[in-house]
């Protein structure tokens, strides 16, 4: 006698930070969730920086659903006094660094070859690297604790997808259990299930490889006392080293490790820990960081970083941004971009599940966000490792975000909520600027004409001071120097300067969190 499949209103494939959040808000929302997860917690996984965007989303779920764990995950000082037993790292900001191949590093005249980009004003409100392996062990967790259906070892198969609005559910096997489900969400981050839903293959414009490893022993890489005009002490940021080979990337985690791979234009052959060894000996810098290292884990490597879908929903189903389109994590977009569309399907499913021209507008928004994020980190590749040609990206970058940053802190949200707005601007004039600099970059990049071009063209989003020449390319959260340009400010953001003053306190979000709503 054939066994009924099991049914549920939703089923989320992916147990990853992404997904278990979502699971416990649609949960909340009085959704029936299904959440299975292929591995085991805790599993290593990339994806490790966040941002001020990812942490004010993590703010507004936890005060949507009152999860006051991800309140105190958005910041770092909470994070550190109130879960303790999750690992992260202290994050103030980006820093990106020029290196020649065969030369110690020096900043250059007015640290022309050193860029530092503060994203807050002390380490109690600042950002964090994510150790994934707990993290993510956590928020699974949570959303068990919680009443989610929480599954670890289960792998998931398609077996059907309706091919009309009247062609019933998706039908799954999920650890040899049949399945059907309403809706399925693919927070798996890159696995074949996409492909098995209709999301057919893209080619990404970018074609990278990466070598990586976590590592113990690893010194700072500033000078003890510190780079000129540092807002910070360096070595607790996102640090970029800009190679002609492409890039290397360290986070360091309070317990001392540090995450770290090369990011390469190349597919470079045979054993990964020799090509991180022989990357390390080109640049004399990194090799004396690296002197001591040890690899906590295997060092491995990964050809075809990059990768795309065709379509991000379908009938039934819908990707989270990282199972739709991957570039590169050159800007901290990743963690960010997810939690905004965790939202975006949490308030999709509020009164149910969605209808079809709902997933359209999901898929929609999520491919103009790709298309955007693209357009950016192919002007940033083009651009390297000259910083003076690499900083007309990154300022763009940076004034994109710090205006979404102080929109949402400082502005009442819009009717639908910040998360249907379209991430770094997809969807407002910031766009254009990210296809001018795609154009710019593709045509050439000369840095005189990236630099006449730059100011004016971010002007309108520049409400932190970026580009100002006395700053000699270390910029920090500036309170102080935000009320002597609050007209400017208030001017950008659409208020009168009395109102920006009212809602200065608003840049802070305190240490407990207010009631949900």
């Amino acid at each position: 006698m054939a066994v009924a499949p099991e049914r549920r209103e939703v089923v989320v494939a992916g147990g990853g930070f992404a997904g278990s959040i979502l699971a416990r808000a649609l949960h909340a929302e009085g959704r029936d969730v299904l959440l299975l997860e292929r591995g085991r917690h805790p599993r290593f996984a990339l994806g490790e920086s966040s941002t001020p965007l990812a942490n004010l989303a993590l703010e507004r779920m936890a005060v949507r659903y009152g999860f006051e764990d991800l309140w105190d995950l958005a910041a770092h000082g909470r994070w550190r006094r109130r879960l303790p037993e999750v690992g992260r790292g202290l994050k103030r900001g980006f820093c990106f660094y020029e290196h020649e191949p065969g030369e110690a590093f020096s900043p250059g005249p007015a640290s022309g070859r050193r860029l530092v980009v503060a994203a807050s004003p002390d380490d109690e409100a600042a950002d964090n690297q994510w150790l994934r392996a707990d993290v993510d062990r956590f928020l699974f967790e949570r959303a068990r604790a919680e009443g989610v259906d929480c599954r670890e070892e289960t792998e998931v198969e398609v077996v059907s997808v309706p091919r009309d609005s009247g062609g019933g559910p998706i039908r799954l096997r999920a650890g040899g259990q049949a399945v059907e489900a309403g809706l399925l969400v693919d927070a798996t981050g890159g696995s074949p299930l996409a492909a098995s839903l209709g999301a057919g293959e893209a080619s990404p414009r970018l074609r990278t490889s990466l070598v990586y490893s976590h590592f113990a022993g690893v010194a700072p890489f500033e000078r003890d006392e510190g780079w000129p005009d540092s807002p910070f002490p360096e070595r607790w940021s996102a640090s970029h080293h800009l190679l002609e080979e492409g890039w290397m990337y360290q986070l360091r985690f309070d317990h001392g490790s540090v995450s770290a791979g090369f990011l390469l234009t190349g597919d470079p052959a045979g054993d990964p820990e020799a090509v991180f060894a022989s990357l390390l000996d080109r640049y004399p810098s990194l090799a004396v960081q690296f002197a001591d290292s040890t690899p906590l884990r295997p060092v491995e490597s990964r050809s075809g970083v990059a990768w795309r879908r065709d379509r991000a929903a379908g009938r039934g189903w819908l990707l989270l941004p990282h199972s739709y389109a991957f570039a590169d994590p050159m800007f901290s977009t990743g963690i960010a971009w997810s939690l905004l569309a965790v939202e975006r399907v949490a308030d999709l499913c509020r009164n149910g599940l969605p209808a079809t021209g709902d997933l359209e507008r999901y898929g929609g928004l999520v491919a103009a966000e790709a298309d955007h994020i693209d357009r950016l980190l192919v002007a940033a590749y083009r651009l390297m490792p000259a910083m003076e040609r690499f900083t007309a990206a990154a300022m763009v970058y940076f004034a994109a975000a710090s205006f979404d940053e102080l929109r949402q802190r400082l502005l009442d949200a819009p009717p639908e909520g910040w998360c249907w707005q379209g991430f770094l601007g997809a969807g407002d004039g910031r766009r254009g600027l990210f296809e001018e600099l795609d154009e710019r970059s593709a045509a050439g990049g000369e840095s005189g004409s990236l630099a006449e071009w730059l100011g004016p063209a971010i002007e309108r989003w520049n409400l932190i001071g970026l580009l100002d020449p006395r700053r000699c390319n270390a910029y920090p959260v500036d309170l102080e120097d935000m009320e002597r340009r609050a007209v400017q400010v208030a001017a950008g953001l659409g208020l009168d300067v009395a109102e920006l003053r009212r809602r200065w306190p608003r840049l802070r979000s305190p240490d407990r969190m207010m009631a949900p709503v």
